[in-house]
């Protein structure tokens, strides 16, 4: 055997990236080269290849590992790379929600997040120490990391969870988790507090200063990009506005007395990731390089622009109908969350857009991360992302333009102001808007939704558990709390982009119950089934996207055999389907004799193309076509036939 290494190149000779263009347009047969450049949500561009000249790795500018600008994590070398398998508890009754953390620290959880609402409707209904207590029984307080998240409530938890220490005799020294403070983002999402939000920043101050100074293992205050993406902001919206927040809080903590070293600390992030892998790994990046810059700018150490971040899976990405995929994106959030450097991951169960999760989806959302850590081996490398051409060229594409929004922000008096004038809402309708699009012609697919429906799927939905009994909010009602929100401002609530055609599918499903049938269109194909097949597919996955059933489907081979079952059918719509040279030749001929027969909308299957006159006048409506506004087309379907939400 010949001792001789072989390289590839030997027998494959490489070419540099304007021969492999050439090559590519070549390829396209006259068709533009942009057709291969891709966009991201928020107007990123994506290149079809990139190279060495896309990213000058000599000047080394992601650093190294646990250095600035810290874009590339702060796990120091030396040490192997691990995160926090957060779980999420909602239930509203403290003790069945003791009964799941204690079942999930058990079973490879490490932290447990407390969603906490007195009222019972968001999370777990605490409203005293006793409550508290109760859900954090037998919960070793100085080993497993507790985050509480109480909306505006965050001082009257705090106090709730030093009350809890004392009984246990848990030094607040020893004691570990955050209290997660976030006036900025809990306005933004509610349009308004239920006390001024100057007295919620001085109550959040306060709290960071007496964390600070009692509880090295803590932090006060919480900044969440995900209160953007919930919304329908785009990755830009987020980092520009997360950064925004981030320096607001900042400068509460600064004015109190704190440096900026220890003010820094108390800070940490929550940046949501969803099922586009490598815009969650750039997203990430972005984020510790932003934040590294601002606190520089600031006047902070090396070690104060450490991010300390937390990644949540996408609650915008979730769907209610066919559920079961939510594990398919959840997986691969968390994978990009793991490459991308998190600190902490919490993922949502499958289930949780219809349900509080049960025993099976709590495990399943454990199970995600524990597999990838096991047997996966993720937590073997530091940034496997690093010098990745790519990635390294979108986390600086997406670093750079936020900073230049951030600075506008700023220009125009900073994030609160900006909320009050509405600014960083109208940055997130016009995000929305352009997804909006892209959703309703199915450019951005959600499978099980928007694609691939499953009309015989059988709902997860289970009655929703009663909050506990008794008054709320008890211990957690603030001073001068009196149901009147304060400082209004316009919210634009929560977003899932599943949701519009979800609604279609919930107004079909109560048109079965109400009628015995589903609605039904008669789905008129021509010629032999190679003819129609391809469209046949298409069409009828579309249709029911919106609930809608098809009838017929024969390959009828003339007009009058299409008439005789569009009659059978019952349907008053037709859906003709076929090739572009069946329609040549039978198309227009069998819309005029649908039409006459009583057919009151007729739809084709494809473009118009040069037949669009003769279509017209034989009584065809619309037509179908990939990349046409199919959201819109069946909102006009289930109101011909129908059909009442």
């Amino acid at each position: 055997m010949s001792d001789d290494t072989y390289r590839v190149t030997d027998d494959f000779p490489s070419l540099d990236a304007a021969q492999w263009r050439e090559r590519a347009t070549a390829e396209l047969k006259g068709k533009s080269w942009e057709r291969l450049v891709g966009e991201t949500c928020g107007g990123l561009e994506i290149a079809p290849l990139y190279t060495s000249a896309d990213w000058n790795a000599a000047d080394d500018p992601s650093g190294f590992p646990g250095s600035a600008p810290h874009v590339r994590g702060d796990t120091d070398p030396a040490q192997e790379p691990s995160w926090d398998v957060r779980a999420e508890f909602t239930h509203p009754d403290p003790a069945a929600t003791n009964a799941q953390i204690l079942r999930d620290l058990s079973r490879g959880a490490t932290s447990a997040l407390l969603r906490i609402d007195p009222f019972g409707r968001e999370g777990v209904a605490v409203r005293s120490a006793d409550d508290l207590d109760a859900v954090l029984a037998d919960v070793d307080l100085t080993r497993f990391p507790v985050a509480l998240e109480a909306g505006p409530r965050f001082g009257l938890t705090a106090t709730l969870l030093d009350e809890v220490w004392r009984r246990r005799g848990v030094e607040p020294v020893a004691a570990r988790g955050s209290h997660q403070a976030d006036p900025l983002g809990t306005w933004m999402m509610g349009g308004g507090l239920p006390v001024p939000l100057p007295r919620l920043m001085d109550d959040m101050a306060a709290l960071a200063v007496r964390t600070a100074e009692q509880s090295p293992h803590m932090r006060s205050v919480m900044v969440k990009s995900c209160h953007f993406d919930n919304e329908g902001g785009n990755e830009r919206v987020e980092m520009e506005f997360t950064m925004s927040t981030a320096l607001a809080y900042l400068k509460a903590l600064v004015d109190v007395g704190l440096d900026v070293d220890t003010a820094a600390a108390q800070i940490q992030f929550c940046i949501a990731v969803d099922g586009e892998l490598f815009g969650g790994i750039a997203k990430l990046r972005a984020a510790r390089r932003l934040w590294g810059r601002v606190v520089s700018a600031s006047g902070g150490s090396v070690q104060a622009q450490r991010m300390h971040l937390v990644a949540r899976t996408s609650a915008r990405m979730m769907t209610r109908r066919d559920p079961w995929v939510n594990i398919l994106r959840t997986t691969t959030a968390a994978f990009a969350a793991i490459t991308g450097g998190a600190d902490a991951i919490t993922v949502t169960p499958f289930d949780a857009q219809d349900n509080i999760p049960d025993g099976f989806s709590r495990r399943i959302a454990r199970n995600v991360q524990i597999i990838l850590q096991e047997e996966s081996h993720l937590g073997h490398v530091i940034d496997p992302a690093g010098g990745c051409w790519h990635l390294e060229s979108r986390t600086d594409e997406l670093a750079r333009q936020a900073w230049s929004t951030f600075r506008q922000a700023e220009g125009r008096g900073g994030m609160a102001a900006c909320l009050r004038d509405g600014w960083v809402q109208d940055h997130v309708v016009a995000a929305r808007k352009h997804l909006d699009s892209k959703i309703a012609r199915r450019q951005l697919p959600i499978t099980g939704v928007s694609e691939y429906p499953r009309l015989d799927e059988t709902s997860v939905h289970r009655p929703r558990p009663t909050p506990p009994a008794g008054d709320a909010p008890g211990a957690l009602r603030l001073e001068g709390e009196d149901g009147t929100a304060r400082d209004p401002i316009t919210s634009l609530g929560t977003y899932r982009p599943a949701a519009a055609f979800e609604d279609l599918r919930d107004a079909a499903d109560a048109h079965l119950e109400r009628t015995g049938a589903r609605p039904s269109v008669f789905l008129c194909t021509l010629g032999t089934l190679a003819q129609h097949n391809a469209r046949t597919a298409w069409i009828r996955n579309a249709l029911a996207t919106g609930g809608i059933e098809t009838a017929g489907g024969e390959a009828y081979v003339d007009p009058v055999e299409a008439v005789a079952a569009f009659r059978a059918a019952g349907s008053p719509v037709a859906v003709i389907c076929s090739s572009d040279a069946v329609y040549a030749e039978l198309g227009p001929a069998t819309a005029e004799a649908l039409h006459e027969a009583g057919a009151s909308v007729q739809i084709l299957a494809g473009r118009f193309g040069d037949l669009e006159d003769r279509w017209c006048a034989a009584g065809v409506d619309q037509a179908l076509y990939m990349g046409c506004d199919i959201l819109e087309s069946l909102r006009g379907l289930h109101e011909a036939l129908e059909v009442s939400s």
